[in-house]
């Protein structure tokens, strides 16, 4: 094995002169434009599916983008079925407006952006677009009568807060049932990312037909 033998070399530029020392061999490989070694490629979806929320998900559907919420957790779990899932997220998603239009502050703020509120929905928003957030709300809010469930419902759909006990698991289930059959959602909604995006958009078109002919009525 041969010893490495340093020298020091002068290096003329704009600024002066440099002194470096020279010797230790040029490492072999493909480089980075910033003359960096390449760095092994990392799968993104492995990185995700390894974070530390999402280890009680099986392996499977750990790079689903449901399994970064709670509430997204319990339906990769099979603790709520697909269509109650969706249920949950149409009534978050009501609920998030409804707080946008009477100036609430967002339940799940993502970063500071002074522009955005609610979806496009804000305090100032006209006064029939207001109504009619509140009547969709309200219609919604009511049909999980009685009260438990509908706190139930809150605290885990909107919320998102973890189901701690098996009374609060029935409760959320029979709130998400009634969400269900107020929403016209089909009970036997699978997994496929295909038929719930079908799905919604469907809601969607109906959602804006109704929004339009309220518009007109005002």
């Amino acid at each position: 094995m041969t010893s490495l033998i340093w020298s020091r070399q002068t290096i003329n530029c704009r600024r002066g002169v440099y002194t470096i020392m020279v010797g230790r061999p040029r490492k072999k490989g493909r480089r980075e434009p910033n003359g960096r070694i390449q760095r092994a490629y990392q799968n993104p979806k492995a990185q995700v599916a390894s974070q530390p929320h999402r280890a009680a998900v099986p392996i499977r559907y750990r790079e689903m983008p449901e399994a970064e919420s709670e509430f997204g957790r319990l339906m990769l779990r099979g603790r709520i079925t697909p269509a109650q899932h969706e249920a949950g997220r149409r009534y978050a998603l009501l609920a998030a407006r409804w707080r946008a239009v009477k100036g609430y502050p967002p339940i799940h703020p993502i970063a500071m952006d002074l522009l955005r509120s609610g979806g496009g929905i804000s305090p100032d928003a006209p006064p029939h677009v207001v109504a009619a957030v509140t009547r969709d709300y309200d219609t919604a809010f009511c049909a999980c009568n009685p009260h438990k469930v509908q706190r139930a419902v809150t605290h885990y759909a909107v919320f998102e807060r973890q189901v701690d006990s098996f009374e609060a698991l029935n409760l959320l289930l029979i709130g998400l049932n009634k969400l269900v059959e107020h929403f016209h959602i089909n009970p036997e909604m699978s997994l496929d990312r295909e038929s719930r995006r079908s799905d919604s958009l469907s809601l969607m078109h109906m959602e804006s037909c109704a929004r339009r002919s309220a518009e007109r009525a005002f």
